[in-house]
């Protein structure tokens, strides 16, 4: 029987433990930041690519001067040279991209037809340009070459027969910056028409060519240059980046923001258990938060009273005096008991008789668990009170305890018939709360004090006290 009421001694100290809930933070993994990332992207272009002005820039217009040769068919005995005959033109048109444009192409003057007779014609023909040296764009707005093939279609009027047939334009052109509007031009360019044009020669096949070859000045209207596209590849990576980079830092501060709650209540919970245990002024010095946060509790008791210091001392094996007692402690009215242990054998004698005591069912188990009400009611102060009775009823039920419940009022409040009342309803209370947990009714007594005024301060008389019996 001794061997049995020891194990269970230490099980009842330990009732008023406090019991929470552990939530598991997810593990924050934190990633240091791209410093390239985070710094401004200098911007980069897409090779071959320009922003196209439709129509409000890049127009042109071109003068030139030189020379022409008649070729047609039949050939007549002159060499090229006897039929050279100075040539005119002007041409306007568009470059639609640094490598595509259009013109349209004037051109007239004098020829000599294959009887070397002299006449004059006019010519007109629209021609599609192509920059072969437009991938110069890549590294420079402006450059100062271009050279530019042509080929078109168009008429020729010969002013002395009236003959107007269709005509093949093709050719290249020479191009030299001098400034950013003036360019200085070179062509080489030919027309082909059918064979009567001159006069001589069948009307449905081609064979009369002209020949030139001018120089002149080209002159640019409007807007000039080109904008390059900037690559957004970039920016795209960039923003992907920060999206995933801002939902991470998110996910982050949610979980910090429910620790920081979780790491606040437990704070509180702890400030809670000192101030029961009367070690809140030992450690409000240690808290960073003591300054700034108002404990605005009810004053709980503090388990700091003679019985249980002298059951602490008798368990340790040491002296206890009664005059260590707190000030603040819930004390009883009567006089306290007086518990002064000497020698060895005086410890063995008090602690053999203490053991008796509970076996004959004289004395509880350790100290009574007290549970406290609200004013008037048979409801808790703090629900999470609940969790000694958890610990109760299983140390009971383990052992097959006896448990005395015992309901009480403050007798500085209310008649004697209200605080009877209410010591049933609250020790009631208890008992229902511990037959919910398990407990067989047989091994529960219930009893009434009514009002009282054993405690101070008067809040610790508004109570029910639990206590285990081995019989």
């Amino acid at each position: 029987m001794i061997k049995k009421i020891v194990l269970i001694l230490p099980l009842a100290l330990s009732l008023n433990a406090q019991a929470g809930n552990v939530h598991l933070l997810d593990s924050l993994v934190v990633h240091n930041a791209s410093l390239e990332m985070l710094e401004p992207i200098e911007p980069s272009y897409l090779e071959n690519i320009t922003s196209a002005r439709i129509w409000n820039g890049n127009w042109f217009l071109g003068i030139s001067g030189g020379a022409s040769a008649f070729v047609g068919s039949p050939l007549s005995c002159a060499d090229l040279f006897n039929r050279i005959e100075p040539a005119l033109s002007v041409s306007g048109g568009k470059w639609f991209t640094p490598a595509i444009g259009s013109r349209v192409f004037f051109q007239g003057f004098k020829l000599k037809n294959s009887l070397l007779h002299t006449q004059s014609y006019k010519s007109v023909h629209a021609d599609f340009l192509w920059n072969v040296l437009s991938h110069h764009y890549n590294t420079r707005d402006q450059p100062k070459w271009k050279i530019v093939p042509y080929a078109g279609l168009g008429i020729i009027h010969n002013e002395d027969n009236g003959n107007s047939p269709f005509v093949f334009s093709y050719g290249v052109m020479g191009q030299y910056r001098l400034s950013q509007r003036i360019h200085l031009i070179m062509e080489l360019g030919g027309t082909t028409t059918f064979k009567d044009f001159d006069g001589r020669g069948v009307s449905n096949r081609f064979g009369d060519n002209l020949m030139s070859l001018s120089a002149g000045l080209s002159f640019c209207i409007g807007k000039v240059g080109w904008k390059r596209v900037v690559d957004a590849s970039p920016y795209i990576r960039q923003n992907e980046w920060l999206i995933e980079y801002a939902s991470s830092l998110s996910n982050c501060n949610s979980l910090l923001t429910k620790q920081h709650h979780e790491d606040a209540e437990s704070i509180a919970e702890l400030k809670k258990i000192l101030e029961i245990e009367g070690l809140l002024d030992l450690y409000k010095n240690r808290s960073k938060n003591g300054e700034t946060e108002n404990l605005s509790k009810k004053p709980y008791p503090k388990n700091d009273y003679s019985g249980l210091n002298s059951l602490r001392s008798r368990l340790q094996g040491t002296q206890w005096s009664d005059n260590s007692i707190n000030g603040d402690s819930i004390q009883g009215k009567g006089s306290t008991e007086k518990h002064r242990l000497g020698s060895a054998s005086e410890y063995q004698s008090s602690l053999q008789g203490y053991l008796t005591e509970l076996s004959q069912g004289k004395s509880c188990i350790g100290a009574p668990i007290f549970f406290f009400f609200e004013l008037g009611t048979n409801h808790l102060t703090d629900a999470s009170q609940l969790v000694n009775l958890d610990e109760i009823a299983r140390i009971a039920k383990q052992y097959n305890l006896n448990i005395r419940v015992c309901g009480a009022a403050d007798s500085a409040t209310g008649t004697s018939d209200i605080n009877h009342s209410l010591g049933a309803s609250r020790s009631e209370y208890i008992y229902s709360q511990l037959l919910h947990r398990g407990m067989d009714k047989s091994r529960i007594s219930e009893v009434n004090k009514g009002g009282i005024d054993a405690y101070t301060p008067k809040e610790a008389n508004r109570h029910t006290s639990v206590m285990l019996f081995l019989k």
